[in-house]
């Protein structure tokens, strides 16, 4: 029988108190001896650089319960469920030391093993299902979930929750890979994941839009200790990125300098979209409008947006396809504690992906590593550059962080 050691992914866009009361949870239901945590990098799913860096969140966790910290590249980071959840999957199963990966979600007990028998099998019907509702011009996304809901009445309401659809997209790799990870869904403490409001226990989103605002004793109230201490020094600092303002003068800059053909090599970019890419950027004053000029009903606000974020990191479509195909080239960490540390002597024993604890290292791994590596660094660097005092030429330079 393996020591239990939990898994979580994550991106803390910051770390709030439902995010401390996850990690609590999952080491009280899963007996776990260390819980480990794989980041997402400096840009996250929504498609836009988080507010405070990966090294930030990464000591914000190390001192809220978490053992040891890997690192999503942002390549797949800022990618959609389905890429963000097989690549984040992919490195905890590499490990060979993670027992148990514990998710949020919104409705814990459903129907979820006819779900994944279908998503992993795609009968005819549900194949045909799908392409009907593409025809009638949703997102895929949306198309799926009201294939799912012909088969399976029901499923369509439980997939506007994005905690579901993530811990489907979990589950779905594990069955897939047949990795030994027992799934263990936590059902999600708090206000909904794009909620506004500040409740007992606001969202992500809600605590970003105080900080917009300019409210930062309200949003630092929100938080655990450990994070409210470290975005208080990043803000005092001026290395948080708040707004986007920044962002989108380089994303404008990207869109107005190429033409339609050349927006069109970009991943996941077809049908024409990248005409209005282009075309909306001319005229729209900022992210929001930007990406409210160019979305549809095909074409959601965070497809638009991760649009512009692989424009900006100049990842094209033949590299999109072979980070999809070939997954994660290293596991690398970003901090650990003592418990982390026995861990990672551990892990390197029975990893079947390098760990690596420098950005340096990949050129003994493969070509395919360290183009992933290369994209890491220009996403880091791109993040300094929207924040708001920006620190240069540092991520190549980075160490773990270890917390005694």
């Amino acid at each position: 029988m393996h020591t239990p050691v939990a898994g979580i992914i994550a991106e803390y866009n910051p770390f709030h108190q439902g995010h401390l009361h996850h990690i609590t949870e999952t080491r009280k239901l899963t007996g776990a001896e260390a819980a480990v945590v794989v980041l997402s990098s400096d840009f996250v799913q929504r498609g836009e650089p988080a507010m405070l860096d990966k090294w930030s969140r990464a000591e914000i966790v190390l001192r809220s319960g978490a053992d040891l910290v890997l690192e999503l590249p942002a390549l797949f980071s800022s990618h959609n469920a389905g890429v963000f959840a097989n690549a984040a999957v992919d490195i905890i199963g590499a490990t060979g030391t993670i027992t148990h990966l514990a998710f949020g979600v919104e409705n814990p007990e459903w129907q979820t093993d006819e779900i994944l028998d279908i998503l992993i099998d795609e009968p005819e019907p549900f194949k045909a299902n799908i392409k009907e509702f593409l025809r009638g011009g949703l997102s895929f996304v949306e198309a799926r979930s009201l294939a799912l809901d012909k088969l399976i009445p029901g499923t369509a309401e439980k997939l506007k929750g994005s905690n579901n659809i993530l811990a489907l997209s979990y589950m779905k790799r594990i069955a897939q890979k047949k990795y030994d990870i027992r799934p263990v869904p936590i059902l999600r403490s708090g206000s909904d994941h794009n909620s506004k409001i500040i409740t007992d226990c606001s969202s992500a989103a809600a605590i970003r839009e105080l900080f917009v605002d300019g409210k930062n004793e309200e949003a630092l109230a929100e938080l655990p200790r450990a994070s409210r201490e470290v975005v208080s020094r990043e803000l005092l600092r001026g290395h948080c990125c708040i707004t986007h303002d920044k962002y989108w003068n380089l994303l404008r800059a990207s869109l107005l300098r190429a033409d339609a053909e050349t927006l069109s090599r970009f991943a996941e970019i077809s049908e024409g979209i990248e005409n209005k890419l282009r075309a909306s950027a001319l005229t729209a004053s900022s992210l929001i409008e930007w990406t409210r000029m160019c979305s549809s009903k095909r074409y959601p606000h965070g497809r638009i947006r991760r649009h512009g974020a692989h424009i900006l990191l100049g990842f094209d479509h033949w590299t999109n396809r072979a980070c999809q195909r070939i997954g994660p080239a290293y596991i690398r960490v970003l901090g650990m504690n003592a418990v982390g540390q026995k861990l990672l002597r551990r892990m390197k024993y029975n990893s079947s992906l390098p760990i690596i604890t420098r950005c340096g290292a990949t050129s003994k791994i493969s070509e395919y590593a360290t183009e992933i590596m290369r994209y890491e660094l220009l996403a880091c660097e791109l993040w300094e550059q929207t924040a708001g005092r920006g620190i240069f030429g540092e991520e190549h330079k980075k160490k773990p962080i270890i917390l005694e």
